[in-house]
């Protein structure tokens, strides 16, 4: 008897774990899908620019020079064309790439066109956005405001690696 009172108590608190578990993960895709709604609309038709780039903790950053630099400031590692470039993001999921001045090598076009994404999954919120070569890559909203927001990636040596970018005129 008292058997069968332990399993039947074990199996009662499994299911109340369970759903106590499955209350939890809701809330949290609920509250992913909100700050992917609010990134969304917060991006939406308003030119933005890389303002900023660095690593949570030391890192050396180019690793096959040959050379040890450990350091969280990457902003001297973005290219010119990176720091000149306004985007834009429009409802149907395309990005336009306003080159201005200084354009990536082998493109002389003033705008270039890609995809984007923003969605979520069980990590939270992410952005499907472009690389230094503006090929896809995906992020991690790391922060959002009404003047900027922050995408992160992790990286090697452990490193989670920041993008800033901030609404532009």
């Amino acid at each position: 008897m008292p058997l069968i009172r332990f399993s039947f108590l074990t199996l009662a608190i499994g299911i109340l774990l369970a759903g106590c578990q499955k209350e939890l993960s809701l809330e949290l895709s609920s509250e992913y899908i909100k700050q992917a709604n609010e990134l969304k609309e917060l991006v939406k038709g308003k030119p933005f620019r890389l303002v900023d780039f660095y690593s949570n903790i030391p890192i050396d950053y180019i690793e096959d020079d040959g050379e040890i630099k450990l350091e969280t400031d990457l902003w001297g590692y973005v290219s010119g064309y990176l720091r000149d470039d306004r985007y834009l993001l429009y409802d149907n999921y395309t990005l336009d790439i306003i080159q201005n001045d200084l354009k990536i090598p082998g493109s002389a076009e003033e705008v270039l066109s890609r995809t984007y994404a923003i969605g979520t999954d069980a990590n939270g919120v992410f952005m499907r956005f472009l690389d230094y070569q503006y090929n896809a890559l995906t992020y991690r909203l790391h922060e959002t405001s009404e003047d900027h927001f922050i995408l992160s990636i992790s990286w090697s040596q452990g490193a989670t690696l920041y993008s800033r970018y901030e609404f532009a005129p």
